[in-house]
């Protein structure tokens, strides 16, 4: 097909149809987006450090990290951690339990697949994609991390994961974490948060509406 051709279809889409309609697919704010760039710059000093997502769904959020990536010339592991089989079962069982959420509330990212995930990401060869339930992922085997966005929902896994992590992040490393929100389904994020910064007494903030941010 020509140019020509090419752009007269663009031409007839746009104006005659919505599928030529810019859309936002992400499901963090972009105030979120602004904070993971910036954390990893602001962390990327430190030598021999890696980059970490927990948490991917699809992996538009993966995606971007790994241009990022890639676009800068980072020498860099990312490593993309999840169940990629949606939410564990005791993970739900405490939030139905003890936090009190309904089950249709939490419903979500069965869908996903890890052979499929990880082909998606062939062409990035410093993504790592792990499988695992994080609340049991020994940290020490990535250390150092410095950055990691955390986008697990849950209080279980939200929790763990930044009590794990947290002995294995470079100085200066930097921890954001989506869904510190109060009072939503996915409260249990700002729950495991909130009492995390608490017991560990550390600076932290919430830019936007729901990114909890750590800065070491």
């Amino acid at each position: 097909m020509s140019g020509y051709l090419k752009e007269f279809f663009k031409q007839v889409v746009f104006r005659h149809t919505s599928l030529g309609a810019p859309r936002y697919q992400y499901n963090i704010e972009p105030i979120q987006i602004a904070e993971i760039i910036n954390g990893i710059e602001r962390s990327k000093a430190n030598s021999g450090g890696c980059v970490v997502e927990i948490g991917l769904a699809r992996g538009l959020t993966s995606k971007l990290i790994a241009e990022h990536i890639k676009r800068q010339s980072y020498d860099t592991m990312f490593y993309c951690l999840d169940t990629f089989s949606s939410f564990t079962k005791a993970d739900l069982e405490f939030e139905y339990q003890t936090r009190g959420k309904t089950r249709g509330e939490l419903v979500g990212f069965s869908y996903n697949d890890f052979e499929v995930w990880k082909s998606n990401f062939v062409q990035y060869p410093f993504v790592q994609p792990i499988q695992t339930d994080v609340s049991e992922f020994d940290f020490s085997t990535i250390a150092p991390i410095n950055f990691c966005f955390l986008d697990v929902d849950l209080y279980v896994p939200t929790k763990k994961a930044l009590e794990n992590m947290l002995p294995h992040m470079a100085p200066g490393g930097v921890i954001a974490v989506d869904d510190v929100l109060d009072n939503n389904r996915w409260d249990g994020a700002f729950q495991a948060f909130m009492e995390f910064v608490s017991e560990n007494r550390l600076l932290h903030r919430v830019s936007g509406n729901k990114c909890g941010v750590i800065e070491l």
